[in-house]
């Protein structure tokens, strides 16, 4: 290896090191904040907010105020540290966010704002993206990460029962329409299948007309925002 090349990689690994040991001496404190709200009527929420590291200690909390639109602050990260923030309340979905804070030796504030689906019985949950692609019945690539809260809960609470709801993408034939929204619903209680809840806790619902709550828009949407018909999550019993 060239000497010159030697020197670079050298003092590159001096200037981590010299900002990780900078960091440490000096006590670099970084925050993140936001607020805290129910997903579905915007409501701000009073819940605690927790940090926890890659190991699972509990670093800090921080309680969000439903007074001041939910606001919360949670302090005690440090920089070059992998955390993972944590929301669990009761009648809510878990949430959790993991945050990766680089090597400063500045004060650093991050901003994440957090929407909690409520999970009680009655409620019907809008996913918040649509599973299927225009037309389709397979579900689409990534829709995993969106469906995880929902396979986290159903896994550990064993009592819980849920309908799953699908509204087609337009007015139409409605055989055709219930045909293609029932294959939808179907291709999603196999993957809750498949990832450990019984089929018996899961029902299905097809639909021949466009759904009355998020109905197709009446203007034409701008080129790559399709319409997607309204796929719902019906908890039964919880």
């Amino acid at each position: 290896m060239k000497p010159k090349l030697l020197f670079i990689i050298s003092l590159i690994l001096c200037l981590m090191f010299s900002v990780k040991s900078y960091s440490q001496l000096t006590g670099t404190v970084v925050s993140i904040s936001g607020t805290v709200k129910n997903a579905l009527t915007k409501e701000p929420l009073t819940v605690y907010v927790v940090a926890y590291t890659e190991d699972g200690k509990k670093v800090n909390a921080a309680r969000s105020n439903a007074s001041d639109n939910g606001y919360y602050s949670l302090t005690g990260l440090k920089p070059g540290a992998k955390y993972k923030i944590v929301i669990e309340q009761p009648r809510y979905l878990k949430e959790t966010y993991e945050l990766y804070v680089p090597y400063t030796t500045k004060y650093t504030e991050y901003s994440k704002d957090f929407a909690l689906i409520p999970f009680s019985q009655g409620t019907a949950i809008p996913l918040p993206v649509p599973p299927f692609e225009l037309k389709k019945t397979k579900l689409r690539f990534g829709i995993e990460s969106f469906l995880e809260p929902f396979v986290r809960e159903f896994v550990s609470n064993k009592n819980a029962t849920f309908e799953i709801i699908c509204y087609p993408d337009a007015p139409g034939e409605p055989t055709e329409n219930l045909k293609l929204t029932e294959e939808r619903a179907k291709s999603l209680m196999s993957y809750f299948i498949s990832k450990g809840v019984e089929p018996e806790r899961i029902k299905i619902k097809g639909n021949s007309s466009t759904d009355p709550q998020n109905p197709p828009p009446v203007e034409k949407r701008a080129k790559g925002k399709r319409y997607i018909g309204t796929t719902y999550i019906k908890i039964l019993n919880s």
